[in-house]
């Protein structure tokens, strides 16, 4: 047998459906000639994957039922998925309503079937009412696990979604059968009214061209802003998070011009319902964004910050902006919904001279117990990433992901005598920076006293990998620093020196460096952010090819930074 045969599409939405004549041996009078079992999709690679796997059901039973021997071809079990609300919905009007409906007209349109057709519907009608009416699913169970078998849905009897989707299985039923009661009195083009019919058909209506669904359209602004120079790699990888899951709330194949700001105000206030990072949770894997929200609600769980909220929207609206300015006839639908007067509470303060004695006298710099104890005394030495990259931000004004990412060969000694480290973008060598592009920075005398240029030598003799911490890996953002930075949260927070969300972290021996040069040096803000890696968005900024910053500015500079009240002594070397 040939599927190509065999499949062909009905109804309005052309569904796939498997019609295979019964052999003609087992024919019986008044029955039928021809086995029908709708394949649940309108995708014919879908349909063609689950029509193998009945139609060597059927040809099992005709075997046997010529007392023949079947032979079993073993199938592999189709991966279940997990249906949005709207594909649920969809499948209760197809199955529950459309289908329902065009066998009642085919019914009432056979010869001398239409008084006894009427009969029935009233019948049908005046019995399936006060089922739907008291939430009796009865009628429509055995459909529905048809439905859920068919389409390889991962849905299970007795949760919320289940029971939703035998609640619109009796209205769309209740619908068709409203309608098919009205035809059969003579009224052959009504249709009553039906809010999830009515529903579904306008998702039908609004449903995306073909390389215009939401999740698409960004694709081609990311590649433009990127290309532009406009957005880094990183940054398009976390909007596209933010858009992937607005898209699923709202629907992934919702024509752009049909989202409207019902639908964003709805995305921002069931965002704000949930607690921050639920995706993360265990508790709430596998639920939608209503379902979450309404368990955050019902457990009083911590609200996302109104900040927060608006980072998405201000990850929307670019994309709205855009396709603004690329002539889609649309409006903005974010505009006038952005919380207002909202500012994050994210401090990043410098260690100030205490906190940073505290942090030099504690375990990692005088010797601690174990791996995974540092913050307890003991007699090991560290001479990795954990001492080294602290200081390197502490004596040099870099960032944590620029320290973690340095290479041996990055580190030299200038003409002047000053150690300068060259802070390189070299994404083929997995090396970048925030502004994509490479500078120097200049070593404080203080961090080659401690042992680091004997560091580097170390690890250039060792050959092998050139990375000065080879054993830090990158997270799923190709971020070497995210280790770093988790385990001085942590650290900090062991030896007493970090307290909640107060901001401090790895970042603040770089905004201390920044204390110094304001407090010691008397730099302007604007020196210092030159200091630290900052370019200076000017006019004179763009003249010339050479880099702000360089080793003859930054070298006296370093030089006069004096850690004043800073108890190096009290701290070890490294080992």
């Amino acid at each position: 047998m040939s599927l190509a045969t065999y499949l062909v599409q009905r109804g309005a939405r052309g569904t796939w459906q498997l019609r295979v004549p019964i052999p003609r041996a087992l024919h019986a009078p008044g029955k039928p000639k021809e086995r029908v079992k709708s394949m649940g999709t309108t995708d014919r690679r879908i349909a063609s994957d689950r029509a193998l796997a009945v139609l060597d059901e059927w040809k099992r039973e005709w075997a046997t039922a010529r007392g023949e021997t079947p032979v079993t071809i073993p199938v592999a079990a189709p991966a279940r998925r997990t249906p949005t609300q709207a594909e649920l919905e969809a499948l209760a009007v197809e199955f529950g309503h459309d289908e329902a409906l065009a066998q009642s007209d085919m019914r009432r349109q056979q010869p001398g079937g239409w008084r006894r057709h009427m009969h029935r519907t009233e019948a049908a009608l005046e019995a399936f009412t006060p089922l739907a009416a008291t939430g009796d699913y009865t009628l429509v169970e055995g459909m529905a696990v048809q439905i859920i078998e068919g389409m390889g849905l991962d849905l299970e009897p007795g949760t919320p979604a289940y029971r939703q989707f035998l609640t619109d299985l009796n209205a769309a039923r209740m619908a068709a059968l409203k309608t098919s009661h009205a035809r059969a009195r003579g009224d052959l083009e009504v249709f009553v009214e039906s809010p999830l019919v009515a529903r579904v058909r306008q998702r039908e209506q609004d449903k995306a061209k073909s390389g215009e669904a939401l999740l698409e359209l960004f694709e081609r602004y990311a590649e433009q802003r990127l290309a532009e120079g406009r957005k880094r790699d990183d940054t398009l990888k976390q909007d596209r998070k933010v858009i992937e899951q607005f898209a699923t709330f709202i629907g992934t194949d919702r024509a752009i011009t049909s989202i409207k700001p019902e639908h964003v105000r709805d995305y921002r206030d069931t965002l704000r319902q949930l607690p921050p990072k639920w995706r993360d949770r265990a508790d709430m894997r596998g639920l939608s964004m209503r379902e979450a929200a309404a368990k955050a609600r019902a457990a009083d769980m911590p609200r996302t910050a109104l900040s927060t909220v608006n980072k998405h929207l201000s990850t929307i609206s670019p994309l709205f902006a855009w396709l603004i300015k690329e002539r889609w006839d649309l409006s903005n639908p974010c505009n006038g919904l952005f919380h207002d007067k909202v500012r994050g509470k994210n401090p990043r303060p410098p260690l100030g001279t205490d906190r940073l004695n505290k942090v030099l006298a504690s375990p990692l710099f005088t010797g601690f117990e174990a791996d995974g104890r540092e913050h307890r005394p003991g007699e090991v030495r560290a001479n990795d990433w954990r001492y080294w990259i602290p200081l390197l931000c502490l004596f040099t004004g870099m960032r944590i992901g620029e320290a973690a990412q340095l290479r041996v060969e990055d580190v030299s000694q200038h003409e002047s005598g000053a150690w300068v480290i060259d802070i390189q973008h070299a994404p083929a060598k997995g090396q970048t920076t925030k502004s994509g592009q490479s500078r120097a920075s200049v070593a404080h005398t203080k961090l080659v006293e401690l042992g680091f240029v004997g560091f580097v030598e170390k690890r250039r003799e060792a050959g092998g990998d050139s990375r000065l911490f080879p054993e830090l890996v990158a997270n799923d953002r190709d971020q070497l620093g995210a280790e770093p930075s988790a385990f001085w949260r942590d650290y900090l927070t062991r030896i007493g020196v970090k307290s909640g969300a107060d901001g401090l972290g790895a970042h603040s021996f770089r905004h201390e460096l920044a204390d110094r040069l304001r407090v010691e040096v008397g730099l302007v803000d604007d020196q210092i952010a030159v200091a630290l890696g900052h370019d200076q968005k000017s006019t004179t900024a763009g003249y010339g090819a050479v880099r702000q910053g360089t080793v003859r500015f930054l070298a006296p500079v370093m030089a006069q930074v004096r850690f004043d009240g800073v108890e190096f002594d009290k701290g070890a070397s490294a080992a």
